[in-house]
């Protein structure tokens, strides 16, 4: 390939100073592609402006726009200068500048040009897998030209998987989905919404109306769908939106003869940040390129542990407590075929993190949690994920200094990194530091909007900071985009019990527990009837989660009984949730719930001395706020 010139009125076209030859109808839809390159050209559109409306059959119309990429050394593989758009027609890609109004010399005589000229600087050589006009399509006012404005915000939705595909596809999708996400995690050129906050859309609304309702300030959505086109053989069509817009920004289709699995995850996620950032005239750093060369290496070489791996996302990414301890299972396997695999680590460190926070004992899981983040951050000291994560399991176990010494290594590693913030603002909730919760929970929420952990544990940590009517606000925008979120509505009830607004606190647990009926929600339950004066119905419930036979969290416990006036069984439960290493004893030294035992004669000592063996004492916590 070459410098090609589009001249309009010589009708010629030119690659240096060899003219090419081109039929004319060829000509007429290559200047037609040309001039209206801003968007997506329909067939019928085509058909009516380049054959005049004359009935002509859409083999017609394919032949030539082949003709017309033969014409530019392209091809219907490569796709640098027209590309197929699924279900909508085509679009010039290809850069170009435009010639319009200049002089041209032909021969010794001067002439006066009349109709425009381009020029096509297209490159010499081409990506042979989703490459589509990656160097600046347009020439000036490019869609994500970010000189002096905020880095443009990207929304990667997870990859559909067709009806007729074989169901285990939709694992390795989703495995492509998570690695672009981290790929343009890496650019420091634009922002790409953090995992949670993507999957949040598998399998639900995808328009991008919902879309817009839901996360405003995203500019451009990357979506795909993986399907079957023949025996042995799979298409993968992606493209690039902008939102307000809808215009289509980029887009390829990809076709590949093979299984679907590592090799698709690996030549499709190699080429897709690169393809964005320039699509969006984003400047990749070099030490963001050379971090982009590492994710693109293999996870693993051996097939079994990446298969036991994808498995083990595919029920990680459900969250329930059965699906959760299959993960662990699928990743344990996982790094005993591979014990340097990363990313195995890493999920196994999430399932176990997730378990200590919400469904075991988590003084018999903290180890387990501590060991697969620390092996994982042996295997990758440069990242950010293993440190954050133990950033917010030592926040939640109260274990004060390896918090700050995590959280702090994270911050070094990335600034932005979503768990970490929620442990700086759970670690600035305990000190009773209502600023620096709210921006911590402020930093979280602008990097993943749509993270279940952030929406949850920030409604507990604005109430227990003293902050009820930013915790009511950020609780009610929550719940408008979590409304299946059976946890964190049932913890909204308990934020309306602590204002008084006992009737709201009934009905948002009732409407928590239809959602999720586990034993720590039925206690919430228990907990609001007894603040609305329920009494018989309060205890019937707590009888109901003990008989679960399953870990019931003693401080939530604790708090139910003080309300139904047994202080003696409250101050022992509250005590009991020390030995059980209880997460939510990191509000107890502002958690209003308590303030009745706290200044009992009778247990003041006793109370003192549980904020003495969590390190939240007036002593503990002097010395920590003046870090």
């Amino acid at each position: 390939m070459g410098n090609y010139t589009i001249d309009a009125d010589l009708f010629r076209v030119s690659n240096g100073s060899e003219v090419v030859p081109v039929e004319p109808k060829v000509f007429d839809l290559l200047v037609y592609l040309i001039r209206h390159r801003d968007r997506v050209l329909s067939r019928d559109e085509l058909f009516q402006k380049v054959w005049d409306g004359r009935e002509v059959s859409d083999a017609t119309l394919s032949n030539h726009i082949k003709s017309a990429r033969r014409a530019l050394g392209d091809s219907g593989e490569m796709q640098q200068t027209i590309v197929t758009v699924r279900a909508r027609g085509y679009q010039f890609v290809a850069p170009v500048t435009e010639l319009s109004g200049a002089d041209d010399a032909s021969g010794d005589q001067k002439r006066s040009r009349k109709r425009p000229a381009w020029l096509l600087p297209l490159a010499a050589t081409l990506l042979a897998v989703v490459a589509v006009g990656l160097a600046a399509w347009r020439m000036s006012g490019s869609p994500g030209s970010q000189a002096d404005g905020p880095p443009p915000i990207v929304l990667v939705l997870p990859l559909e998987v067709s009806a007729g595909a074989p169901t285990a596809w939709q694992g390795w999708a989703d495995e492509i989905s998570r690695r672009v996400i981290g790929s343009l995690r890496e650019i420091s050129g634009l922002r790409a919404m953090d995992r949670a906050t993507s999957f949040s859309f598998r399998g639900g609304d995808r328009t991008h109306e919902h879309i817009r309702r839901q996360l405003p300030e995203v500019r451009y959505v990357l979506s795909g769908v993986v399907t079957a086109s023949g025996d042995r053989t799979f298409r993968i069509t992606l493209e690039l939106d902008e939102l307000d817009t809808g215009k289509q920004v980029w887009g390829k289709v990809y076709e590949h003869r093979g299984l679907f699995d590592e090799v698709a995850l690996a030549e499709v996620e190699a080429v897709m940040a690169s393809a964005v950032s320039q699509s969006l005239r984003v400047t990749i750093l070099d030490d963001e390129r050379l971090a982009l060369r590492r994710l693109r290496e293999p996870l693993t070489s051996d097939r079994q542990a990446l298969e036991l791996y994808v498995e083990g996302w595919k029920y990680l990414q459900l969250y329930d407590y059965e699906s959760l301890k299959k993960a662990v299972v699928l990743f344990e396997q996982a790094v005993a075929r591979d014990e340097k695999f990363f990313d195995a680590w890493l999920g196994l460190g999430e399932a176990h993190r997730w378990i200590f926070n919400y469904y075991e004992t988590p003084k018999d899981v903290l180890h387990k949690v501590v060991g697969a983040l620390e092996r994982a951050q042996e295997l990758r000291p440069e990242s950010a994920e293993p440190p954050s994560a133990l950033a917010l399991t030592y926040a939640l176990a109260w274990d004060w200094e390896q918090a700050w010494r995590y959280m702090n290594l994270a911050r070094e590693k990335d600034p932005h990194a979503v768990l970490n913030e929620l442990a700086f603002a759970l670690y600035y909730c305990a000190l009773g530091d209502p600023e620096r919760v709210k921006q911590s929970l402020q930093r979280a929420k602008e990097n993943d909007p749509l993270n279940a952990e952030v929406a949850d544990w920030g409604n507990w940590a604005l109430f227990m900071v003293g902050e009820p009517d930013a915790a009511r606000d950020w609780v009610t925008g929550m719940m408008e985009k979590h409304p299946t979120f059976g946890m964190m509505i049932a913890g909204a009830g308990v934020g309306a019990s602590i204002t008084g607004d006992y009737p709201r606190a009934v009905k948002l647990t009732e409407q928590g527990h239809l959602l999720d009926s586990s034993p720590v929600v039925k206690v919430m339950l228990a907990q609001a009837y007894a603040y609305a004066g329920r009494f018989d119905e309060s205890r019937s419930m707590m009888q109901e989660a003990e008989r679960a036979g399953v870990y019931t969290c003693p401080y939530e416990s604790a708090v139910t009984y003080l309300v139904l006036g047994e202080t003696d069984t409250s101050m022992a439960l509250l005590e009991k949730s020390v030995d059980k290493r209880s997460n939510c004893l990191i509000f107890l030294r502002g958690d209003p719930r308590f303030k009745s035992l706290r200044e009992d004669p009778r247990y003041k000592e006793r109370f003192a001395a549980v904020l003495v063996r969590i390190g939240l004492d007036d002593e503990a916590v002097r010395i920590r706020k003046g870090r």
